[in-house]
């Protein structure tokens, strides 16, 4: 697929594709370039102690993974 650059630099993403990644409007993106690619993909913040970006919630404006607050739950203190 081909898109061209406005004059603000913007580059309109389809309707289809946006819908395919659930991404709306205000949504972040993780912008990347590799040599002469340009790649754009859905920014979805990690756990804060692991990394995994599957099934977050936010506690204490962090994002924590269930598979941690299992873990967590388990801790003796």
């Amino acid at each position: 697929m081909i898109k061209k650059i406005d004059k603000l630099g913007r580059v309109v993403v389809p309707k289809g594709l946006r819908e395919t990644l659930n991404l709306n409007p205000g949504d972040p993106l993780d912008v990347q370039v590799d040599g002469e690619k340009l790649t754009f993909s859905p920014y979805r913040e990690g756990c804060a102690l692991c990394g995994n970006s599957n099934s977050t919630v936010s506690f204490r404006g962090k994002a924590i993974c269930r598979v941690c607050i299992a873990e967590i739950r388990g801790l003796d203190v």
